[in-house]
């Protein structure tokens, strides 16, 4: 029977087994793309992802959602800061941080197959106010660089 595993027992020692020497070879995709750690819950990967973009060299960008209401008499009286905080399923986090050169994964297909279907892996090359330019690092479309725009989710 093969292992395809192992169990570590700190958060530092997981990093160090998925990804030694990160800040030396986050640049090479091919390394990039072997690599992942999988969590059961979305906060423990929002916590990892925090962790691990801190290693990045680069400042952070940040990209907020638009909080605003639809229509006014539609709406109940929650304070924006508490809707902020929820994190529905399938819906992105009020906040993302992202750095040149960190590796993304598309959650939405944005183009018919092959190149940007959802799932497949990016590499930050530029981050812009309502635009990201990525390369795309997996798939059909490797080596392809592409531009993410900043998508309305409407209910």
């Amino acid at each position: 029977m093969q292992i395809i595993g192992r169990i570590v027992k700190t958060q530092q020692e997981l990093k160090e087994g998925v990804f030694p020497n990160m800040a030396q070879y986050f640049i090479v995709y091919s390394w990039l793309c072997q690599k992942v750690i999988l969590f059961p819950r979305n906060e423990d990967v929002s916590v990892k992802n925090k962790q691990l973009l801190q290693e990045l060299p680069g400042s952070v960008h940040v990209y907020k959602s638009i909080d605003t209401k639809c229509r006014i008499h539609d709406t109940f009286n929650y304070q924006i800061e508490f809707l902020n905080t929820l994190v529905p399923p399938g819906v992105p986090s009020n906040t993302l941080q992202l750095r040149i050169g960190a590796p993304i994964i598309l959650l939405r297909n944005l183009h018919p197959p092959p190149s940007l279907c959802n799932g497949t892996r990016l590499c930050i090359k530029k981050l812009m106010t309502n635009i990201i330019e990525a390369l795309i690092i997996t798939g059909y479309a490797a080596g392809e660089n592409v531009f993410i725009p900043r998508i309305s989710i409407i209910p």
